[in-house]
């Protein structure tokens, strides 16, 4: 069985976040046992957008908005950031098994999430829109790896891969009525057994954090 680092639960800048998520990717690709796992929220509403995601192809409403735009470390469409819990995982492909492709990665890992919905009594259901259109909004859609409530969109999901490191970020929407403290531990032990693998519990201080991403910074000017 892998192990992986529980790096905790933060609610930190947009910027700062996924300045984290960032270092702790390329710091896998230089070290390929580097692990970890973290939840967190946004400190203001923001919106984050796709890797390669040009402004031009966002809503007028939503680019003439006045919350602040961070360009995420992974592709995707633009996500919308309020109340939502937010995770990040970092880890080598081979955790995975063989035939870790791209789409098995997404399945193992919403299948934890799910997992961790049906231990806090919520039952959620795999998205049925399988059309390939790319939309400039990540929760337009819900794809058949991807998981809804109710018929809505509950989590968008996106990756990025390099060196055979995967990192994938996900938003949870506040569809709920689950403490982000029970979802978050619920969750860890969803993908505990979908993922089979054991938590490390090594939180980040604030220092540490700092320390790892200045000057790194993900703003993106308008």
């Amino acid at each position: 069985m892998r192990t992986i680092k529980y790096l905790g639960f933060s609610i930190l800048a947009p910027a700062l976040n996924m300045a984290i998520d960032d270092v702790f990717f390329h710091k896998a690709i230089e070290d390929q046992d580097t692990a970890i796992i973290r939840f967190f929220k946004f400190n203001k509403a923001c919106i984050s957008i796709g890797k390669n995601q040009k402004l031009d192809s966002l809503p007028i409403n939503i680019s003439n908005s006045e919350l602040e735009i961070v360009r995420r470390p992974t592709g995707g469409g633009a996500v919308i950031h309020r109340d939502d819990l937010c995770y990040s995982i970092v880890i080598p492909e081979y955790y995975l098994g063989k035939h870790a492709s791209l789409l098995r990665s997404y399945s193992l890992i919403t299948d934890g999430l799910k997992s961790g919905f049906q231990l806090c009594g919520v039952n959620v259901e795999y998205g049925t829109d399988d059309t390939n259109t790319v939309e400039p909004l990540c929760f337009n859609k819900a794809l058949p790896y991807e998981l809804a409530i109710h018929g809505e969109k509950l989590v968008g999901s996106a990756q990025r891969r390099a060196k055979g490191i995967l990192l994938q970020q996900g938003s949870i929407m506040n569809k709920h009525n689950i403490p982000d403290d029970e979802l978050v531990i619920a969750i860890l032990n969803g993908l505990k057994r979908s993922l089979n693998i054991e938590y490390v519990y090594e939180p980040l201080s604030h220092e540490e954090i700092f320390k790892l991403t200045t000057p790194q910074s993900s703003k993106v000017s308008l």
